[in-house]
C-alpha cells in the first residue's frame, strides 16, 4: 500500500546499511518522509541513492552519533525545519564486536551500551514532544532474538538489548495515554555485512551465516525485507492496538525444543 504511511515523518537511526536501510526503504515505499542517520556521511550518501532507486522517492540524511545529546538535538532541529514533526522513530543504531566476558573492559561495555541503550534513549527522548502531538505515533527499536538466553561473547550487546526491551515495555505503559505505541523487533539470523563482520568475524555474510540454515524450521535464513515488512506493519495504523510487544522474527529457530 503506497499510501499506508502517507503524511508520516520517520527517523531511522543506523539507516545507512543493512536492516536499517531496508526499513528506511520500506517506510518510504509506504509513503513516509524518511530521514536516515549514521555516523558515516559517505554511507548515508550511498543509502540515499538506494532508497531512491528502490522506491522512486527521495529521503534525507544527516550524520549523527546517537551517543551525543547535542548531535541528537541538532538532528531534531534539522528534521523539524525540513519536514515538521516526527511521528515514527526507529531505533536501529548499534555497536557490536566479539569479546569474551572475562576480557570485557569498562570501555568495551560503555561503547556498546552507550550506542545501543543510551542512543535509543537519547533519540526517543528528543523526539518525544513530536510523538505526543502526532496522531498514530510509533516508536520501534531493533533488538536481538532470545536475549533472555544470554548472548555469549557479546554480553555487552545482550545487556544493552535487554535494557531496550525493558524500555519498550515501560514506555508503552507510560505513553499509551498519548496514543504513542512502542514496540521492538528481535531478528534471528539475518545475513548482513555488519553482522557477519562484527559478530562472526567474516566478510562474506552468506558464508558466515550458512551454519544456521539447517537450524531454522522454515528452512532458510532471514532477509532484511522480512524485518522491514514487519517494521512497516508495526509503525502503521494496521497495528493500532499493538504496543509493548517484542516481536521475534527468526523463522522459528528459537522455538522451544519439541518432545
Amino acid at each position: 500500500m503506497p499510501d499506508l504511511l502517507d503524511g508520516r515523518v520517520a527517523v531511522v537511526t543506523g539507516g545507512g546499511s543493512g536492516i536499517g536501510l531496508s526499513i528506511a526503504s520500506a517506510l518510504a515505499a509506504a509513503g513516509a518522509d524518511v530521514i536516515i542517520t549514521s555516523r558515516s556521511a559517505g554511507r548515508l550518501a550511498k543509502a540515499e541513492l538506494v532508497v531512491a532507486e528502490q522506491t522512486g522517492r527521495l529521503c534525507a540524511s544527516m550524520p549523527c552519533d546517537v551517543r551525543d545529546e547535542a548531535q541528537v538535538a541538532t538532528l531534531h532541529d534539522f528534521v523539524a525545519q525540513r519536514f515538521g514533526p516526527v511521528s515514527v522513530v526507529v531505533n536501529n543504531a548499534a555497536a557490536n564486536f566479539r569479546m569474551p566476558a572475562e576480557r570485557m573492559t569498562h570501555q568495551a561495555m560503555r561503547t556498546v551500551v552507550d550506542t545501543d541503550l543510551f542512543g535509543t534513549f537519547n533519540v526517543t527522548r528528543e523526539f518525544l514532544p513530536d510523538l505526543v502531538a502526532a496522531p498514530g505515533a510509533a516508536v520501534l527499536s531493533i533488538v536481538v532474538a532470545a536475549v533472555e538466553r544470554g548472548f555469549p561473547q557479546f554480553s555487552h550487546a545482550g545487556a544493552a538489548k535487554a535494557g531496550i526491551i525493558s524500555l519498550t515495555g515501560s514506555w508503552a505503559r507510560e505513553w499509551g495515554r498519548h496514543g504513542i505505541r512502542v514496540n521492538s523487533i528481535a531478528p534471528g539470523p539475518v545475513p548482513t555485512e555488519g553482522a557477519s563482520t562484527n559478530m562472526l568475524g567474516m566478510g562474506d555474510s552468506s558464508a558466515a551465516f550458512a551454519q544456521f540454515t539447517e537450524l531454522v524450521p522454515l528452512g532458510r535464513l532471514g532477509a532484511v525485507d522480512d524485518i522491514a515488512n514487519a517494521a512497516v506493519f508495526l509503525c502503521s495504523d494496521a497495528a493500532s492496538w499493538i504496543t509493548g510487544v517484542n516481536l521475534t522474527i527468526d523463522g522459528g529457530i528459537y522455538l522451544p525444543p519439541g518432545p
